[in-house]
């Protein structure tokens, strides 16, 4: 623990972070606040009482996920709002009382519900959220992870100590799981349906909205579109359920142009049809040259940052002549990390990323040396949300 005269400082600091995000809720306020809290909050522990919290955070997972396989959580929410004891959860689970009382005090801890009294709990937005499918997706869609801490060391010493992120590497999820992330996602239904339920959560909310975080979006009209009919306003490459096409398109009725949503995994045609109406669906692997010219935005959201250097390059390789240099952006819509002071969050999306993948989180100025090998130069740079997101708008150089 620090001293009382710097933890007068950090509080000052930190009262001066909430009255400025009180005055302007944007996102430079909002980060400064989280990490004037996370600050006070370690100074005012001892050290070692941090890390002894630190080297078990994965018993925080492990618990919040017994809690929701055994419908512990949603039977709390079901009592919308009010107390429930471990012992009317346990009726209503037929679990063990005393295993759920144990159990709630992660949750408990981490104010993710409230503890009313003895063995008696009451359900919060965090405990709401967390019995949403895509939030129970997420956190099931995490346990692939869990073996890679078991075998870190292992893998660490088979590769020298280096992780190289060359593509020809085996990633530290291959070497655990025997086969890559994709392999997995192929095989095992279920967790492709978890990663799926995930991915709708994360894109349904209003930061993730790309045509609400791109400014040039506002100045578009027929006067400066083709207005062709066969002519192509956005394609979506790697786009999923094309969430992000429909709710551009909504946004945007008055605009000529196709959409066009492109992935190796499209959509089933049952019950996809009203959702997608006047969205095209291409089955399109971006390793292959892209079959869709001079569209105005061909969009990538969270694509780049699943592949090595090497991989994206071949990606925007096979991108470039499809572009018209006049009219043509490509929009890159992902985690951009700063050179300095990385959020929490950005830090741990690229560890992620490495483990998984061999890929990588970016910085703008790796993103900058990537796109010069394919003869491209990023022209607009907005970020946005507290998390390291941004789209670049990049033209052929």
């Amino acid at each position: 623990m620090e001293g009382t005269s710097r933890l007068r400082e950090l509080t000052g600091e930190l009262q001066s972070a909430v009255d400025a995000y009180v005055n302007s809720d944007d996102i430079a306020n909002y980060k400064e606040l989280q990490t004037r809290l996370t600050r006070l909050q370690v100074a005012s522990s001892k050290p070692t009482d941090t890390l002894f919290t630190f080297r078990l955070q994965v018993i925080e997972n492990i618990a919040i996920s017994m809690l929701i396989e055994m419908g512990i959580l949603d039977a709390l929410v079901a009592k919308q709002g009010e107390p429930a004891t471990a012992a009317d959860l346990a009726a209503a689970t037929r679990c063990n009382e005393l295993v759920i009382a144990r159990l709630m005090r992660i949750p408990c801890a981490l104010f993710f519900c409230e503890e009313m009294d003895e063995m008696t709990y009451r359900a919060n937005h965090i405990t709401y959220l967390l019995v949403k499918p895509g939030w129970k997706g997420a956190l099931q869609w995490a346990e692939p992870l869990y073996p890679i801490m078991a075998d870190i060391r292992r893998f660490l010493s088979s590769t020298s100590f280096a992780c190289t992120g060359e593509e020809s590497a085996p990633s530290a999820f291959e070497f655990s799981h025997g086969k890559t992330i994709w392999k997995v996602l192929e095989e095992q239904p279920d967790q492709r349906h978890n990663f799926e339920l995930w991915m709708r959560e994360r894109r349904k909310h209003e930061e993730n909205l790309w045509h609400r975080r791109f400014p040039p979006c506002a100045s578009l009209s027929s006067a400066n579109l083709k207005i062709d009919p066969e002519a192509v306003l956005m394609v979506d490459i790697g786009g999923a359920n094309g969430s992000q096409a429909i709710d551009f398109k909504a946004q945007f009725p008055h605009l000529p142009g196709r959409y066009v949503v492109q992935d190796l995994f499209l959509p089933k045609p049952d019950g996809a049809s009203e959702h997608l109406e006047g969205v095209e669906l291409m089955s399109y692997d971006f390793f292959t040259p892209q079959p869709i010219k001079a569209a105005r935005f061909y969009y990538f959201r969270n694509v780049f940052h699943n592949w090595p250097d090497e991989k994206c390059a071949e990606i925007l390789r096979n991108l470039v002549p499809a572009m018209d240099p006049e009219y043509s952006s490509l929009l890159i819509d992902d985690f951009v990390l700063p050179t300095k002071d990385t959020q929490l969050r950005g830090a741990i999306e690229d560890i992620l990323m490495m483990v998984t993948l061999n890929a990588l989180e970016r910085t703008s100025r790796q993103y900058e040396e990537l796109l010069s090998t394919a003869g491209l130069k990023i022209v607009n740079f907005f970020a946005v949300g507290a998390n390291e997101e941004a789209i670049m708008e990049v033209k052929v150089a």
